[in-house]
């Protein structure tokens, strides 16, 4: 249910190979729409800094964080997979350094599935 609709357009015409790459990518992709993709990686990280902005509800925003921060662990976790880094430094994707609870922590998952349940109230 949207409670308030806004008009936001957005332009990019990349000329750096690596964002034409990103762009091509994006617009090839059927793993879900292009702006379903965007909104996930867009909301993943910004999300806590609008709601931060706009709230006075410290709980809200530590709630936002903390589904903003799982859904950066597994995307984290899926570029370590997929690019098979083995490097230790990447202590953020392990259970034990995680500050929330046990049910909180990202599970692994092996299909690219970029329908990040733990956004999916902001989707």
């Amino acid at each position: 249910m949207c409670n308030k609709q806004i008009d936001f357009r957005w332009r990019y015409q990349p000329c750096q190979s690596l964002d034409v790459q990103l762009m091509n990518y994006i617009q090839a992709s059927r793993i879900t729409g292009k702006t379903q993709m965007m909104l996930v990686a867009v909301r993943s990280f910004w999300l806590t800094h609008a709601v931060a902005d706009y709230s006075d509800s410290e709980k809200e925003v530590q709630h936002i964080a903390q589904i903003c921060v799982k859904a950066l662990r597994k995307q984290a976790e899926e570029i370590v997979e997929l690019a098979r880094l083995e490097d230790t430094s990447l202590k953020f994707l392990t259970p034990d350094y995680s500050c929330s609870n046990s049910h909180d922590r990202v599970s692994h998952s092996n299909n690219n599935d970029y329908d990040d349940a733990g956004l999916s109230n902001f989707m």
